[in-house]
C-alpha cells in the first residue's frame, strides 16, 4: 500500500527543523512544496521538490548529464517544463489503487 507519499510538506519544519536551525533551510513553510505539489482525490498525487535557495550550490537537473537534460527536453511541452525539472530537486508521486 502507499500512505501520503504526497501533500505531507508539512512535516519538513518539524522533521528536519535542524536545517532551519543551521540556516541551510528557510524558516517559510511553503519551501517544503516549491517548486510544485498537486493532489488529487484518492491518494493520487505527485510532489517536485526545490532546494532550498540557501543551499543554491546543488547541481540543476537533479545532477544529471547535459546530454541527458537535452534528451529529456525534446519531450518537454515548453520552457516552463524545463525550468521546472531545471529546479528540482526529487520528484515522487502515489498512485493509489
Amino acid at each position: 500500500g502507499a500512505d501520503n507519499f504526497v501533500g505531507d510538506s508539512y512535516h519538513t519544519l518539524f522533521a528536519h527543523r535542524s536545517m532551519v536551525e543551521l540556516g541551510t533551510a528557510p524558516g517559510d513553510p511553503n519551501f517544503a512544496s516549491a517548486p510544485a505539489e498537486i493532489s488529487l482525490q484518492n491518494g493520487h498525487g505527485v510532489g517536485v521538490l526545490g532546494f532550498p535557495p540557501t543551499l543554491a550550490d546543488f547541481p540543476e537537473y537533479e545532477g544529471y548529464p547535459d546530454e541527458v537534460v537535452d534528451q529529456m527536453a525534446t519531450s518537454y511541452p515548453s520552457p516552463v517544463h524545463k525550468d521546472l525539472m531545471r529546479r528540482s530537486s526529487f520528484i515522487h508521486g502515489t498512485v493509489f489503487p
